[in-house]
């Protein structure tokens, strides 16, 4: 209102000049106020439309989605800057490109995802021991050898490793026996998921949806979980990335003052 009334005042004085009409020094007074009045308040106006609006933070974040919050969840790789590497137990590991070649990854996130076929009755059918150490040993000097998600033959999440814990367990000595107790006895027996967890992997019960409430995930963070994999709309068949305790913890601490 202020700003209308200063142009009204200008437009009156614009006026008297153009029709040669004096104006007393009092009022010259009163249109120098208007204009600085309306001017000052226009310049308020637009500060306030255009200033960026916080960002929620702490306590103010509880309520939201986890899929809404940028940066919360560490997406598994995807794009032309990773590699997905789906293995399933007939795969020919010698033939696959990073195998092969492996200069040419050195630059790209890998992540292997293990697929049960679902045949056979026994966990010798499922993967062979020998054949996945080779693979894992040819992983072993990748650095960007980030996870392994383990999925079963209606593409539903099983279980996590992390590629760190996978380079250690999987290509030593024992790497056979590593692979049967964390991988092919896991195919054989989802319940038995949870012994990833003694090598810094994830369960088929260490999951979230990513349409939960932050509130929900935080609860279960304190509650002893490190992480947790996330599922894209809560299905088994979608995992989607990690969400770290530190993470969330860090963006829902209570803003003081």
């Amino acid at each position: 209102m202020a700003a209308a009334a200063g142009i009204v005042v200008a437009g009156i004085l614009l006026a008297s000049i153009y029709l040669g009409v004096r104006l007393p020094p009092a009022l010259l007074m009163s249109v120098a106020a208007a204009l600085s009045v309306g001017a000052a308040t226009a310049v308020l106006t637009r500060y306030a439309l255009d200033r960026p609006r916080d960002k929620p933070r702490g306590n103010e974040l509880l309520g939201k989605r986890l899929r809404d919050v940028k940066d919360l969840v560490a997406a598994f790789p995807r794009g032309s800057g990773a590699v997905q590497l789906s293995i399933k137990a007939d795969t020919a590991i010698d033939e696959l490109e990073v195998v092969k070649y492996p200069a040419n990854y050195a630059a790209k996130d890998i992540i292997v995802t293990l697929k049960d076929g679902g045949k056979g009755n026994g966990p010798a059918a499922v993967f062979n021991p020998v054949t996945l150490k080779r693979l894992f040993v040819a992983l072993k000097n990748q650095a960007n050898f980030l996870h392994v998600v383990l999925i079963d033959k209606h593409d539903e999440f099983v279980g996590y490793i992390p590629g760190f814990r996978a380079k250690s367990e999987f290509t030593g000595g024992n790497a056979e026996g590593q692979i049967v107790r964390y991988i092919i006895d896991v195919f054989a027996d989802h319940a038995r998921s949870v012994n990833l967890r003694q090598i810094d992997g994830l369960s088929n019960t260490d999951i979230i949806s990513d349409e939960a409430r932050l509130a929900e995930a935080r609860a279960r963070l304190e509650g002893g979980f490190h992480r947790l994999v996330v599922l894209h709309g809560g299905r088994h068949r979608k995992p989607v990335g990690l969400l770290h305790s530190e993470q969330l913890l860090s963006m829902t601490k209570p803003v003081s003052g």
